[in-house]
């Protein structure tokens, strides 16, 4: 008897959700810090307009869980490894594409390298802003690829971060200057611990999604990804996001959402 315990009690002792130690109708929620749509709140829990729209859509599906928040790079390797996980807001790719099956999207980033609001004037080119400046991102991030192509390497011009709201404090830290920022949010002037940035050069239209593990059916994504479309055209998403993300975002979200609807309807 004591044998058939020992490997449940190491499952507990050791990481709980790789092990599956929470009942298989429970899901493991996985994301990162990125302001303003997820954080840790007072009491250290996922917290945010993009938490409470996975909230909301769950309590849709009828679907329990577990949320943790942890850098991206771990949570990305986590949502690869763990059973009934669901990653969020992750960018949809063509590398990314099989590893996932996906709902959304949840977000629209038009991804711009910001520099410092002098600098937009000078018309530099990528190749030009590479060779006289310091780039901050962070790991594991989409993007990354393309800002090598620009010039950027971290091993000589490009400072990798664990959270992506740590780049702003390396740029008024003086340890860097550029950063890629999402224009639909931080529009052509934004303004930071006493600094101003503006976009300089485009990086990358990206659309963000819930990233669900492969054991998920695929029955069971189209049912969460009909519920979320209901979310966009009821008003439920607009009302979490209107006070932090721009009316443009959240209409080309509902747009995208009737699109969804109207394919299905087809089918």
């Amino acid at each position: 008897m004591l044998k058939r315990l020992l490997p449940g009690l190491l499952c507990v002792l050791v990481y709980a959700e790789l092990c599956g130690a929470e009942p298989a109708k429970d899901v493991v929620y996985l994301t990162e810090h990125s302001m303003p749509g997820t954080f840790l709140d007072a009491e250290n829990q996922p917290a945010g307009p993009t938490v409470e729209l996975v909230k909301e859509l769950s309590r849709r599906m009828e679907q329990g869980g577990y949320y943790y928040l942890m850098p991206w790079a771990r949570a990305m390797q986590r949502a690869q490894q763990t059973p009934r996980s669901i990653l969020f807001e992750t960018v949809r790719n063509a590398e990314r594409e099989a590893l996932f099956k996906w709902v959304g999207p949840v977000k629209f980033y038009d991804m711009y390298l910001y520099g410092p609001s002098d600098i937009a004037g000078l018309g530099l080119t990528a190749a030009e802003l590479s060779q006289r400046y310091i780039a901050c991102g962070y790991r594991g991030a989409s993007y990354h690829a393309a800002l090598e192509t620009m010039g950027f390497d971290d091993d000589k011009n490009l400072v990798l971060m664990t959270r992506a709201g740590d780049c702003i404090q390396m740029l008024k830290l003086g340890r860097a200057e550029l950063t890629p920022l999402n224009r639909l949010r931080h529009g052509e002037r934004f303004s930071a611990f006493g600094i101003e940035l503006a976009p300089l050069q485009p990086i990358r239209n990206v659309e963000l999604y819930l990233a669900f593990s492969l054991d998920f059916s695929d029955e069971e994504i189209q049912r969460w990804q009909y519920q979320l479309d209901q979310m966009f055209l009821d008003g439920t998403v607009r009302r979490l996001y209107q006070q932090d993300f721009p009316e443009e975002l959240i209409n080309r979200l509902e747009q995208a959402a009737a699109k969804s609807l109207q394919r299905r309807g087809a089918n």
